[in-house]
């Protein structure tokens, strides 16, 4: 939920009918335009209209309303409040709210020469910085006749808010094969999340392996392999995917489904470590669930979407769930498997997110897209291949350098995987390959990134990026600017 409240001249000598009630029209204006979003109208709790009608005033004007509103918005679930100064306040209202809420701030006029928003933001904004009553008064937002913006904002918001009251449900501890920047710091990551929940991925093996000795539970199996097998294309090898392999990952999936039901109601997002204690000893990858998690369907029918990453990868985790966050799309996850001066190639190691087989609301046509086949490491397994279609992605990466964190992003431009791209493929070309122009050249692009793998959604989510980075605290670096890729690599 985002609070809007509008503020006005509390002066007794200043009162006018006409700048109230266009402070009042702006203030609907505003509400209206918003409507995709749940708004708390904090003048309407106030009984402000009412006001209006006996010829008080609609904007907020004393300490006594500010201190109200303040007990109005802390009483509901608000994620931020947007201030409406369309024009002339006192200051030290709007920090009085400001300290009393402790929400992220947007301070918003529209664009009429009309009134005084201009001097209202940036007298209101130089009072916020001057008294720093807490973070979000130092760091709150301003814009001006931008409802786009606005939007943008209201999105990064709700996704901040939404993490930091969540968990991540991880299954193996990383570090994987030795990885040490899947390593993290969980205690500060608590800045931006609500908790982890580590659970042995012994509790899945158990599992798959009781659905699959349990002449009962095999039914499960049976019924998911019928279903998988009548929807995607499957090219059995009788070496690395059998019919037992893959009755085996239906078993993990499923396993690993029935232990997230457990605490879905908390978590996010889910990791699975899997190398090498599935995909070595326990014998078989868990591809599917990448491929089935953050999908809109599976045997048992529609699903929810839940961002699902591999090898235990946290900070991976967390940017492919701000990324659906923004989007209410499926985030593709994968390692950068081939970098050249045009081209940058995402490859996950045997499965990412089946919505990207066709990019259809159709998830029947995304699996009709796909191919399982025979893995290229790991003792066994089924690997889920398409190629994403040329559209345009938000690329997102969290990364960690020497104790700060970062925010990497670029609006990538798709690129066809053409046959002669395709004729160049050798190691893992069973997995699923998603194309994008680099936005750099090969050298710096390899000499920024801060881990092997990136999350993306499609469309442009670029403007919330930046708006999730300053809510945290952290810098955010556009791939596309070399500047700021430049004063990244200074650090380094």
């Amino acid at each position: 939920m985002i609070a809007v409240a509008t503020f006005t001249d509390p002066r007794p000598t200043a009162l006018s009918e006409e700048r109230e009630r266009a402070l009042m029209e702006k203030h609907r204006a505003l509400i209206e335009a918003l409507e995709e979003f749940e708004i708390l109208d904090v003048n309407a709790e106030l009984k402000k209209y009412e006001a209006f009608e006996k010829g008080e005033n609609f904007g907020i004007d004393s300490k006594e309303e500010v201190l109200e509103a303040a007990r109005i918005v802390n009483s509901k679930d608000v994620s931020g409040i947007i201030l409406g100064l369309w024009h002339w306040t006192e200051s030290n209202l709007v920090t009085l709210l400001a300290k009393e809420t402790n929400k992220p701030l947007l301070l918003y006029a529209d664009d009429d020469p009309a009134w005084a928003g201009t001097t209202c933001i940036t007298s209101v904004g130089s009072s916020l910085w001057e008294s720093a009553v807490n973070y979000y008064a130092l760091h709150h937002t301003r814009l001006k006749g931008d409802v786009g913006k606005v939007k943008a904002w209201v999105r990064a918001v709700e996704a901040v808010s939404k993490l930091s009251k969540k968990s991540l449900l991880l299954w193996g501890a990383p570090y994987t094969l030795g990885m040490e920047h899947l390593m993290d710091d969980l205690p500060r990551l608590k800045r931006f999340i609500g908790d982890f929940l580590m659970l042995d991925q012994y509790l899945i093996v158990r599992k798959a392996d009781e659905m699959l000795s349990d002449e009962k539970l095999r039914i499960k199996v049976e019924e998911f392999y019928d279903w998988l097998t009548s929807k995607a294309k499957v090219k059995f090898d009788n070496v690395m995917l059998t019919q037992e392999a893959l009755r085996r990952q239906i078993a993990i999936y499923l396993a690993t489904k029935d232990i997230w039901e457990q605490y879905k109601s908390e978590v996010a997002g889910v990791s699975i470590k899997c190398q090498p204690e599935l995909s070595e000893i326990y014998g078989v990858t868990a591809c599917l669930i990448p491929a089935l998690f953050p999908f809109s369907l599976d045997a048992k029918g529609e699903k929810p979407i839940i961002p699902a990453t591999c090898e235990g990868d946290i900070k991976g985790t967390i940017s492919s769930i701000l990324l659906f966050y923004l989007s209410g799309k499926p985030p593709l996850f994968g390692d950068i498997k081939y970098v050249d001066d045009e081209l940058v190639l995402i490859a996950n190691c045997g499965a990412s997110s089946l919505y990207y087989a066709k990019l259809s609301e159709n998830p029947e046509e995304n699996l009709s897209a796909t191919t399982i086949q025979g893995q290229c490491q790991g003792k066994s397994g089924g690997a889920l291949t398409y190629r994403t279609p040329k559209t345009t992605l938000t690329i997102a990466r969290l990364i960690r350098i020497d104790g700060e964190y970062y925010l990497l992003y670029f609006l990538a431009e798709g690129v066809e995987i053409t046959e002669e791209i395709e004729k160049k493929l050798k190691w893992g070309k069973q997995w699923p390959h998603t194309a994008v122009k680099n936005p750099l050249d090969k050298e710096r692009f390899i000499a920024v990134m801060g881990a092997n793998h990136l999350s993306a959604v499609p469309g442009d989510y670029t403007t919330e990026l930046r708006f999730i980075a300053k809510l945290w605290g952290i810098k955010a670096v556009n791939l596309a600017d070399k500047e700021q890729v430049e004063g990244l690599l200074e650090k380094v």
